[in-house]
């Protein structure tokens, strides 16, 4: 039996070259600053600041040390060095692998084999193979919004390398069900949706608690309004403003919804965005607010094959005549 307590037995072949480290932490700057191993660490309270990638076998040896003394269950023990073995086998091109042969010595449980195969594909950015073992069925979610971040970071980090109908942050939430608690993972998901699509986004919000919709329906209308980076998918192709728009517009918001996003883009800061004001009338046209269109005044918007919003009106006051100024009728 392999007694994980002995460095030697466990490391047979050394610490880590210089290139491995380099690799890990250009990771680890990807990743917004540590590693899943790092957050892994961390939770079980075992020291993990300045020791991973431990940059000599000393600093190894240390890190050995700290799991093998640290008062967690032995599966524990087993999963962190299992992680360190797969950074090690690479290099060593053993067969069977290091870390498959420590696994099967030591018996280590299939799911948390999967789990710590998906943690150390997502820290070395095999984002696909990652969500693949992180949303099997037998693994119970840990680090869930962190994870999601992780997938959606990745869009701005390395835009070059991200597809812009991009599935694995949808596909891994809807998989793990991550609860989204902090302010941030909302943002960035909420983005996400409305770059994909605006309709589904707008559902999304609904199953969301309540205190969260203005704040996520500000997120939502922000994303289909202003353009950014590359980051954001080259949507412009795929997903043009104009099809976002014409969504957003058509969306069936309630009458607090509507009223709040109507002065969201006329008073609140949604005022500056692009199109803003080319989106409240449209939304009042499409629901049936012609009298108010027409009697604004102001607005005149660009010209699109000779007309624009200030003809537009003129044109819907002539047609309503003197019922232009009359009231809604209400019951």
């Amino acid at each position: 039996m392999l007694d994980i307590e002995e460095y030697e037995d466990v490391f047979p072949e050394g610490g880590y070259p210089a290139s491995l480290v380099d690799s890990i932490q250009e990771s680890q700057m990807q990743l917004g600053g540590r590693t899943f191993f790092e957050r892994l660490l961390e939770l079980l309270q075992i020291k993990w600041r300045r020791i991973y990638p431990p940059q000599d076998e000393p600093k190894l040896r240390e890190l050995h040390k700290r799991i093998v003394e640290a008062p967690i269950t032995l599966h524990y023990k087993h999963c962190l060095i299992f992680y360190l073995l797969k950074d090690l086998a690479p290099v060593f091109h053993e067969q069977p692998d290091l870390a498959t042969q420590f696994a099967e010595d030591v018996h280590l449980e299939k799911r948390f084999w999967t789990f710590i195969e998906g943690i150390w594909e997502l820290d070395h950015l095999q984002f696909e193979t990652a969500v693949g073992n992180l949303t099997h069925p037998s693994i119970l979610p840990t680090f869930p919004d962190e994870i999601l971040l992780a997938l959606l970071g990745r869009r701005n980090k390395m835009p070059g390398s991200v597809s812009a109908r991009d599935i694995l942050p949808l596909a891994y939430y809807n998989c793990a069900k991550p609860p989204l608690v902090g302010e941030h993972v909302q943002t960035e998901f909420a983005r996400y949706m409305a770059a994909r699509n605006v309709t589904e986004a707008y559902y999304w919000i609904r199953t969301r608690p309540e205190h969260e919709h203005h704040a996520l329906l500000e997120v939502m209308v922000d994303q289909t309004l202003q353009r950014r980076d590359r980051a954001d998918y080259d949507a412009h192709e795929l997903y043009p403003a104009e099809d976002r728009v014409m969504e957003l517009v058509g969306l069936p918001f309630s009458e607090e919804e509507d009223e709040w996003i109507e002065k969201f883009l006329t008073e609140g800061k949604g005022r500056t965005f692009r199109q803003a004001e080319d989106t409240v009338v449209m939304r009042r046209i499409a629901t049936g607010r012609v009298r108010d269109v027409a009697r604004e005044k102001g607005h005149k918007g660009r010209k699109y094959e000779g007309v624009n919003w200030e003809i537009l009106r003129d044109g819907m006051a002539k047609g309503l005549g003197p019922r232009r100024d009359e009231e809604a009728f209400a019951v």
